[in-house]
């Protein structure tokens, strides 16, 4: 139940206004009065406190009574509106609003490009900025004008609820129970919110370990290689010639699972060393190149597949 007098919200079975003490009995015995006719200056106080709801009722009660000072709506800027803009819309139960500052960017971003398909060239890059233009517009001004949309929001609730009943407090009970604020959106959109700062953390984190993960193995394959290319040093120091394989050098080392082998070329003087795991490294290979010199060979680490950032910094390409 609400004051007549100040507007306060009181529970039914209350008897005086904890707001101004007036006797709350009395005042709803004589609350049926005519349609409440909207003025110059506007709506009085008590229906605005009853649409607006507890939630910064005097921050919306200080701009509400400018604009009906000055008979228009001016720009206001609302940082919540600007923040969280389709939230803000949802949360004060603006749900026209919201759907369409949801579905206007949408649709102009469409429009716009098609038309960029279909000029193509300077014209299509002028259409392109001028999409953002528009975009940076709406988002601009809806925060700049949000306090006044949801005032002529109100007063048309107001108006509406007015003209279904000439009864005072069940005037006020309506504009209670159709505006302030939804609780509803305000839990959704801070698990929104949650979803999407924990998604962002996992985005990044996911990635990083990955890479932590590929540079590991491949530090690790780099120690297999250099066993391999040992093992080749010590039969050219006695054949004078590179093995047409690895078992030919005694080479017999238990790969580790994310190696998937190794391979030497007497052609190309190369021992090969193919990767597995991880989509970074998965089936791609880096090398150890060597050119035969008269007792001893001189071995170099590179890998055309494998980016450097993954590469142990013997293989790095010199830059």
């Amino acid at each position: 139940m609400f004051c007549l007098k100040c507007g306060s919200s009181n529970d039914v079975a209350a008897k005086v206004c904890i707001g101004c003490g007036s006797a709350l009995s009395l005042t709803a015995k004589s609350s049926v009065k005519p349609v409440v006719q909207v003025e110059a200056a506007g709506f009085d106080d008590v229906y605005y406190r009853a649409v607006l709801g507890d939630k910064n009722q005097d921050y919306y009660l200080d701009h509400f009574a400018r604009f009906d000072d000055e008979n228009k709506i001016s720009p206001t800027w609302n940082w919540s509106a600007f923040l969280v803009t389709l939230f803000w819309l949802l949360y004060r139960k603006m749900w026209r609003g919201a759907g369409i500052y949801f579905a206007l960017p949408l649709a102009l971003q469409i429009v716009f490009f098609l038309m960029g398909l279909v000029l193509g060239g300077f014209a299509g890059f002028v259409v392109t900025l001028v999409s953002f233009v528009c975009l940076l517009a709406i988002f601009v001004v809806v925060p700049a004008y949000a306090n006044g949309f949801y005032y002529l929001h109100c007063k048309q609730m107001i108006e509406t609820v007015c003209s279904t009943t000439p009864d005072r407090q069940a005037q006020l009970d309506a504009l209670s129970a159709k505006g302030g604020s939804s609780h509803k959106v305000l839990v959704v959109g801070v698990a929104l919110s949650v979803m999407v700062i924990l998604g962002v953390m996992t985005a990044i984190a996911i990635p990083a370990y990955q890479d932590r993960v590929a540079r590991s193995r491949l530090v690790l394959a780099h120690a297999v290689g250099i066993s391999a290319t040992q093992y080749v040093d010590g039969y050219y120091t006695q054949y004078s010639s590179i093995p047409r394989n690895l078992d030919a050098a005694t080479f017999m080392m238990t790969l580790p699972p994310f190696v998937k082998a190794v391979t030497i070329n007497n052609q190309t003087n190369t021992i090969t060393i193919t990767m597995s795991g991880g989509s970074a490294i998965e089936g791609k290979s880096f090398k150890f190149v060597t050119m035969p010199g008269s007792d001893h060979l001189s071995w170099r680490c590179l890998s055309n597949e494998i980016a450097d950032r993954y590469l142990p910094p013997e293989c790095r390409s010199e830059e």
